[in-house]
């Protein structure tokens, strides 16, 4: 079976720790290692919050690619009714890896609301790559959806749409 290349991307784009390894001062160090270990779970696990959590502050920059998730996400709903067609999903799949790109160059996040972002990425990526694999089956689509309502409950993003 020949793997799509964003098949081969999205542990790479996951924990960069797996690619090279961390040197030892490296602040993000215990989190990626933490989250490599959990990685396959986190996939398809919803976040798990505490009920006193308080919520990560995001940066300007991961608000900007979780409000591109969430438009992913409100779109996948037409295609759900039948408004969209395969390319149209593909196109949408496109636009979750393009997004999750950018928050993994531009984010800095203290190494706790990392790993949660990580966990909330990788839901979003296996989905898009699901959506790739086959347009027709738009079910990773509710996997899609609570992690961006997991996003919701983890950061505090008061203008988050929604």
């Amino acid at each position: 079976m020949k793997l799509p290349p964003r098949s081969i991307l999205l542990p790479l784009l996951l924990c960069p720790a797996m690619a090279i390894a961390a040197p030892a001062q490296d602040p993000h160090g215990d989190a990626h290692a933490a989250h490599s270990a959990h990685a396959a779970h986190a996939v398809h696990a919803p976040a798990v919050v505490a009920p006193d959590h308080v919520r990560y502050e995001p940066d300007a920059l991961l608000m900007e690619g979780m409000r591109r998730m969430s438009a992913v996400v409100e779109a996948l709903e037409h295609a759900r009714h039948g408004h969209l067609g395969a390319a149209e999903v593909e196109l949408l799949a496109a636009e979750v890896h393009d997004a999750a790109a950018f928050m993994f160059a531009h984010c800095e996040l203290p190494p706790e609301p990392d790993v949660a972002l990580h966990g909330l990425l990788a839901r979003l990526m296996a989905g898009a790559q699901a959506l790739e694999a086959d347009p027709a089956d738009l079910s990773p689509a509710e996997q899609m959806r609570a992690a961006v309502e997991d996003y919701r409950r983890l950061f505090d993003d008061p203008a988050f749409p929604g």
